[in-house]
């Protein structure tokens, strides 16, 4: 028989026990810490930091973290000149706020100079969190006003180069014809190219029309203090290019060679040829022409062999014929490279060779009277390098490995993307730590729309309530003014869809000096696209009853937010790979990626943007 008294005894023997170890272990753990609050259970701290450099300064910014038992944590920043948490200094404390994100300004810093940053979360009660990761900026000043420019005319374009400009990440070019005065009118903004070497080349241009050509420079502590001014006319050909390219290059790559070469004065386009000896009389031409740059050109020579050694050559072009003679020769091979390696954050992916800008400090406005600060990111307001890049390259990559799904566009949420990429070497872990956390494990979807629901897509009237006019994408607002307007779902497409978003021109400041109120403010929020004739896809107006078929990410086409994605997608094909992936894996294919934009999103109205945007003219009735 089992003695039940001795083993209910022993029960209440092992509880008291139990119970006097605690209060023991939680004593010596106050005696041993003290008030050190950093002797606590692992706290969350921030996983990635944006910093961007500023004259004398750095902006950092990160996601806001999620309470811990009820207590929402405030933060501490840290700076040093070492790579080194434990002999960094503190900058100061950061209070929590309403916004996703958190931002802190280290101020008095020497230009030029590297500042490796930290940020801890402060959990008040419970303790601080560790060091977040290492990153880095370096405070640079606004850069100087381009050189004088030389433009040499070719035919239908103008060939532009100038002095590269200390500190300056881009370019902006900008050009009109029969344009004149010191900076460029507001009308020209659409005409832009950005670029990030001293030098473009401006296609589309009527011959014998002079131009006024405008440049500017520009990083993220600012602009040059002024343009750069010049112009010129293009000429229609009357004879053969004289010269060829000189100093041309080959980089290998998977299925491909990569030619760089100088620009030829003048000369508008060139053609391409390879084969497998060196002997041009044996050459096949490649099929595609390739438009000029300045100061140099680059091409992707596709559809080759992996381990054989291609012969290249190149010739200069225009409408009168090619250059008799061709470039001296260079050769490459082809060879597949090893897969990435995802879980190896330092995995090299290739290089930028620009940073791509993800926030900039915009000018005061009625929503803003004192200057609207870099924590409304400019992936959330209009067309940017960064979006450009996630969607061109998501592009490509299902192109790439699914060609039979011929994809029409790619459509991302701004929100998607939270981080700069900044200039240098590109890996995993600084294309990762440019996603949204929550979204890093967002897949590919492919769904099908046809052009009437394209349109509704595109111009919906759900979300404008007592409004008339034609309505947000899905309804979701596209201001990037801030505030509760689920901003983080501003549309990002890929190159082959272009619109134009327009906003009703907002008050003055001195209508509303000290800011204007949300129900005041709310006809502002919203912006416009002319879906009969100001989108279109590869230049083509929307077809009602063509089918268009639609990548984007799973989370997209579940309806948050976009609801008609949801409801009104076919065919739908989930694809067993993170988003950001593909876009790795187009930077390690092209080896070198460069910050554009080309004015697939053209913003008109609401508050100042950095160019290309424009003014606008739309009053609210």
């Amino acid at each position: 028989m089992k003695n039940t008294s001795y083993a209910g005894s022993r029960s209440v023997v092992n509880g008291i026990f139990c119970a006097v170890l605690l209060v023991l272990a939680a004593f010596c753990l106050s005696c041993e810490t003290g008030s050190d609050p950093d002797y606590t259970l692992p706290l969350a701290g921030p996983r990635s930091i944006q910093v961007t450099a500023r004259n004398e300064s750095l902006v950092l910014q990160w996601s806001k973290i999620a309470p811990a038992q009820g207590i929402i944590p405030d933060y501490e920043v840290y700076f040093g000149t070492a790579a080194d948490p434990g002999s960094a200094a503190k900058w100061g404390d950061v209070e929590s706020n309403a916004s996703n994100l958190v931002s802190s300004t280290i101020t008095e810093l020497v230009n030029h100079q590297t500042y490796y940053v930290w940020v801890k979360a402060v959990y008040t009660g419970l303790g601080r969190s560790d060091f977040s990761p290492i990153t880095y900026g370096i405070p640079i000043p606004p850069p100087a006003t381009p050189g004088a420019l030389t433009v040499t005319a070719g035919e239908g374009m103008l060939e532009v180069t100038w002095a590269k400009v200390e500190d300056a990440f881009t370019y902006e070019v900008y050009h009109q014809a029969d344009g004149s005065g010191d900076t460029p009118p507001d009308e020209t903004a659409e005409t832009m190219l950005t670029v990030p070497e001293a030098g473009a080349v401006i296609h589309g241009l009527s011959n014998g029309t002079n131009y006024r050509v405008w440049v500017r420079a520009r990083n993220t502590a600012g602009e040059s203090p002024a343009y750069s001014t010049s112009a010129g006319a293009p000429a229609a050909a009357n004879a053969v290019p004289a010269s060829p390219p000189a100093s041309l290059t080959v980089t290998p790559g998977d299925g491909k060679l990569t030619l760089t070469w100088d620009q030829v004065s003048g000369v508008p386009a060139y053609k391409l040829y390879y084969g497998t000896s060196d002997d041009f009389s044996g050459a096949t031409e490649f099929g595609q022409t390739i438009p000029a740059g300045a100061p140099t050109v680059s091409a992707d020579l596709t559809g080759l062999a992996n381990n054989t050694l291609y012969y290249v050559w190149v010739k200069s072009s225009n409408s009168k014929g090619v250059s008799a003679s061709p470039s001296q020769s260079a050769s490459g091979e082809p060879l597949a490279k090893d897969p990435i390696n995802f879980s190896n954050l330092q995995f090299t992916l290739g290089l930028a060779s620009a940073e791509y800008v993800f926030a900039q400090d915009l000018q005061s406005s009625v929503f803003f009277p004192e200057g609207r600060p870099n924590t409304d990111r400019l992936t959330r307001v209009q067309e940017t390098s960064l979006g450009n890049l996630f969607t061109d390259g998501a592009a490509w990559y299902i192109r790439k490995k699914y060609p039979s799904e011929n994809i029409d566009f790619v459509f991302l949420n701004g929100g998607y993307i939270d981080n700069a990429l900044t200039a240098g070497t590109v890996t995993v872990g600084g294309i990762s730590s440019i996603v949204q956390p929550d979204s890093r494990k967002d897949k590919f979807m492919l769904l099908t729309l046809t052009g009437a629901e394209l349109k509704q897509f595109f111009n919906d009237t759900e979300g404008k309530k007592s409004y008339t006019e034609p309505g947000d994408v899905s309804g979701v607002v596209h201001t990037g003014r801030g505030g509760p307007h689920n901003t983080g779902f501003f549309g990002v497409v890929s190159k082959e869809l272009r619109y134009t978003l327009r906003y009703y021109k907002p008050p003055t400041l001195d209508q509303y000096p000290v800011g204007i109120s949300y129900d005041d403010a709310e006809p502002y929020y919203h912006g416009f696209i002319d879906t009969e004739s100001g989108l279109t896809i590869n230049g083509q107006a929307i077809d009602n009853g063509k089918s268009y078929r639609i990548c984007t990410t799973d989370y997209l086409a579940s309806g948050e937010y976009f609801v008609l994605l949801s409801t009104a997608g076919k065919d739908k094909r989930v694809i067993d790979t993170p988003f950001w992936h593909g876009v790795a894996e187009y930077i390690y294919d092209q080896g070198i990626v460069t910050p554009k934009l080309d004015g697939r999103i053209k913003v008109e109205g609401g508050v100042p943007l950095p160019a290309p945007w424009v003014p606008g003219s739309l009053i609210k009735p």
